[in-house]
């Protein structure tokens, strides 16, 4: 990895207000693609402005472009049911650093005074070694590197859970495969767009019986690597308390995501 150039930075804070349509609500609460692209979004604007920039785009010292890729998420939702059409809901976050090479934002879900649900993303800098392959994104410093005050303990805590994972993932036997849609499910940097891992867990875990009527409390997702299109995603399940948890592997059997998820039921 090159190095970067170091900028201290005070932590931005963004927010945005939104009124809860049919393009924010979902069958059953808030639509979790919606506000996790939302979520990522906010996520890359803290960073541009945590180093000066007007627009979310970033490169490495010799001009290749860069992404901020997410190594781990977690959404939590303290109260599922609560948003209806017509709310205004608040959607802000901070951003913070993790160690030399990682940042991170914790974002708030607000009805008027409450705080309803919260949003954790850590992300690191990747760029492609071959433009035509998504296995071939490795990790390489931005030309300038913000660096925000550290990280609250419980985010710096998801973190490190999330890279002990990556480092020995377990072995869960895929029982349903998916081929992912570019034209739907893949991101402009030709990656399989982080909230379509989740879409695609949702989409084999109702073939297999899962409820309708379920409310998503809490989902935490550790990413360990990309599909290119074309390749089909195998997708397998393990119970846990008050959900399951799900791992999506590449057509080659190789680890992409960890997944644990939780729910009321309905």
């Amino acid at each position: 990895m090159s190095r970067a150039e170091r900028v201290a930075a005070a932590a931005p804070v963004l927010w945005e207000d939104h009124r809860l349509g049919m393009a924010e609500m979902g069958y059953r609460g808030l639509s979790e693609q919606w506000l996790m692209r939302r979520a990522g979004d906010l996520h890359w604007r803290l960073i541009a402005a945590a180093m000066g920039q007007d627009r979310a785009q970033f490169a490495c010292a010799d001009g290749r472009p860069l992404y901020a890729a997410f190594c781990a998420t977690r959404l939590r939702l303290f109260q599922p049911g609560r948003p209806r059409l017509g709310d205004r809901l608040r959607l802000e976050g901070e951003l913070s650093r993790i160690g030399a090479s990682r940042l991170a934002s914790r974002q708030s879900l607000r009805l008027g005074d409450d705080e309803i649900g919260r949003i954790e993303l850590v992300s690191v800098f990747v760029g492609h070694d071959d433009p035509a392959r998504n296995r071939s994104v490795v990790r390489r410093a931005p030309r300038v590197m913000a660096v925000p005050p550290a990280a609250p303990a419980a985010l710096a805590l998801l973190a490190r859970q999330a890279a002990r994972i990556a480092a020995a993932p377990p072995r869960i036997e895929p029982s349903h495969h998916l081929l992912p849609c570019p034209a739907t499910e893949f991101n402009a940097a030709g990656l399989l767009y982080f909230p379509s891992f989740a879409a695609l867990v949702e989409r084999a875990d109702f073939a297999r019986g899962a409820s309708a009527q379920r409310l998503l409390v809490e989902r935490r997702t550790v990413y360990m690597g990309n599909v290119d299109p074309g390749e089909t995603v195998g997708i397998g399940f393990r119970p846990a308390r008050g959900g399951h948890l799900a791992q999506l592997a590449g057509p080659d059997g190789r680890p992409l995501a960890l997944m644990r998820s939780r729910f009321h039921a309905a």
